[in-house]
Parts: C-alpha cells; sequence; structure tokens
C-alpha cells in the first residue's frame, strides 16, 4: 500500500488502520511484516566515491509510519506533562521549541557570555553513524527511566527487535539482512527515540553548558581565554568520550569542530581542544542548525549566503515569470525565496544588524 492509495481511500482505511493501531498497541506487539526497510543511499556532501558520504535511509511501509505516529504523538504527550521528561537543554520534540528557539537561545547565552570578557569555546559533537550503532538494550534501559508502562517498554522492544533490510540501487535489490542494532533512518520514532537515548549526556558534562537538537549536540564553556577554554573543553570531552563508548556511541574526530567566540575581530592565538590524544579541528565558522555561526557573531558569512541563495532564485524566475499566474507567481516566493530571508530571522538579525 502507498502513500497516494492510502489518501484516496483513507475514508474506507481509518477503520482498519485505527483497530490495527490499537490492537498493536494493546498487544505490546509490533507487526514483523511493518520491521522490513529498503534502505536507499542520500549523497550528502563532498566525494560522491566515498560510500560515508551517503546517508542511508529508510523506505518503510506508509501504514508502520502512520502506527508510528500516533505512537509519537503519545510519547511526547507523556513527556511533556511528566518529571520524567527530555533533559531542558533538548529542543528536540518540546512543544514551544524549534530550531529557531536553539539558536535564539545559545547565541544569546554565547553573547552574553562575550560581554562579559573572555572567550566562549564551543565544541560541536559528530557522532559516526549515530543513528546505527544505538544498542537496543541500553535504549529499553534509559526509557525504563522515564516511566513508560511496561505495555509500552514491551511495544517498544518489539518495534526494535527482528527487523530486515535490503538497499535499493537504480532497480535493483540486495539480498535481505536482519541486524539487531540501531534505529531505522527515514522513521518517525527514530530521532525521538535517538534524543531519548542522549537524555543523559549533559549530566557527565561538569563544568560546561550542552545544547542539544536530537543529535545535533553543542558543548560550550566560558573563561578567560582561548587557552583556558580550551584545556577545559578538553577535560569535559574525556567524560564525554567515556559516557559515548558506554552507549556504544563513537564519536567522529575528524568531523567533530572546535571553535570559540570573542568580541576581538583578529585573535591569533592559538588554542587546542583534544579528543583521546587527537586534536580537534579548529574553524572559524560553523553551520548549525542551518545558521553559520562566526568567531565574533557578525553573520556575515550567512548573510551573504542568504543573498547568494536569494538572488540565485530571483534569476530563475525572471526566466519564467512570464509563464507563470500570479498565484503560481505567489507559491514560488514563498516556498523558494521567502523561507531563505526569515528562517530562524529571531536568532540572528539582530546581532547582525549591529555589526
Amino acid at each position: 500500500m502507498d502513500s497516494t492509495f492510502l489518501k484516496n481511500y483513507k475514508e474506507s482505511l481509518i477503520g482498519p488502520i485505527t483497530k490495527v493501531t490499537n490492537t498493536s498497541i494493546g498487544l505490546g506487539v509490533f507487526p514483523r511484516v511493518w520491521k522490513s526497510a529498503i534502505i536507499t543511499a542520500i549523497f550528502k556532501s563532498g566525494d560522491p566515491a566515498n560510500v560515508s558520504n551517503y546517508r542511508p535511509i529508510s523506505i518503510l511501509p506508509v501504514v508502520s509510519k502512520v502506527v508510528e505516529k500516533c505512537v509519537a504523538e503519545q510519547l511526547i504527550a507523556h513527556l511533556n506533562n511528566s518529571p520524567f521528561t527530555l533533559h531542558s537543554m533538548q529542543f528536540g520534540f518540546r512543544a514551544k521549541h524549534s530550531t529557531e528557539t536553539a539558536n535564539c537561545f545559545l547565541l544569546e547565552n554565547v553573547k552574553s557570555k562575550m560581554d562579559k570578557g573572555g572567550a566562549v569555546g564551543a565544541v560541536f559533537l559528530d557522532l559516526r553513524k549515530a543513528f546505527d550503532t544505538v544498542n537496543h538494550e541500553i535504549l529499553i534501559t534509559k526509557l525504563s527511566k522515564f516511566n513508560f508502562s511496561p505495555d509500552a517498554l514491551r511495544w517498544m522492544k518489539s518495534y526494535l527487535e527482528c527487523r530486515t533490510q535490503c538497499v535499493r540501487v537504480s532497480n535493483e535489490l540486495s539480498p535481505t539482512r536482519s541486524y539487531d542494532v540501531g534505529l531505522p533512518q527515514g522513521s518517525i520514532l527514530g530521532p525521538l527515540l535517538f534524543s531519548l537515548y542522549i537524555n543523559d549526556l549533559p549530566s557527565v558534562c561538569t563544568g560546561s553548558e550542552v545544547q542539544m537538537y536530537a543529535d545535533d549536540t553543542v558543548i560550550y564553556v566560558h573563561a578567560k581565554s582561548k587557552q583556558q577554554a580550551a584545556q577545559e573543553l578538553t577535560t569535559v570531552m574525556v567524560q564525554v568520550t567515556k559516557w559515548l563508548s558506554d552507549s556504544c556511541l563513537h564519536l567522529n574526530v575528524k568531523k567533530t569542530v572546535c571553535m570559540f567566540f570573542t568580541k576581538r575581530a583578529t585573535d591569533a592565538t592559538e588554542a587546542d581542544v583534544y579528543v583521546s590524544g587527537e586534536k580537534l579541528q579548529v574553524v572559524s565558522d560553523f553551520k548549525y542548525l542551518g545558521i553559520i555561526l562566526d568567531s565574533n557573531l557578525s553573520f556575515k558569512k550567512h548573510v551573504k549566503k542568504v543573498i547568494q541563495i536569494t538572488k540565485f532564485n530571483l534569476a530563475n524566475f525572471r526566466f519564467i515569470r512570464n509563464c507563470l499566474t500570479t498565484e503560481v507567481a505567489k507559491l514560488y516566493f514563498k516556498s523558494m525565496i521567502l523561507p531563505h530571508l526569515t528562517y530562524c530571522l529571531t536568532s540572528w538579525a539582530k546581532l547582525a544588524i549591529q555589526h
């Protein structure tokens, strides 16, 4: 059953699907037929010949995603109305939270620390195949701490176990294989379960602040100098590395970067952060949740990028405008231009104007 069929016959199907969903939740069983995924590779960036530059996405049965969405809404409602909830610095899957509120909080916090003098050092974590290495036993143990009912835990255990997948390239399918670790990328529940999986990470980051949006995590400290900030971050990363190891997660040291925020426009002072003896790359700008941050929060690179994209889309519009009705032209503006101009605007516009 594909999504088009489901939409066209939703009036006839809503009853049976509701019954199947309630039965699945009531019995604590996720049907095995819904656990078979077809993996397709989505190119991210870099060298197309390097397989690590592709993101595996699970194409799952449509009805299974409907059930997942129902369960996800119940899980989020439970978390939002329970003392056993997501960490306050987890901005994903929480009511009245978004990438915009995450960026606003981070930037206001960093800016206020910069105003006090010194430097703010930040490490942006990159986890290697994070979703693919989640240990199911550890996940269920962590979920039990959120006061979910035994029936809910039984359903989630059933959801995780006995999954199979094959890979599609063009029109060819690989042999089907089973797997007993990881969360299906492309699923509804995957990002939420991963957020719960890493929810206790801030507990080991003593002497620093942590902010998370699903698996996008930044750890930062305020110190008198860049060197002191680097030393403190190196100490924190010892505990973070141990926590990751205990959780069967692996840090991608080559893609994990360090950045120092200072009010001085040019600060050539060297400061290095080390993880397991390896030096992290120090960058002058970094794209976090769709916003390009720079070391003194001028947002010049971000504004330049927004202008570049807007000009490109306006140029394309000029080629086709004579073929468009007024309504289609408005739709083009709302979908291809306005989102780039307004995305997370409240988090960076004021600081950009100051520069």
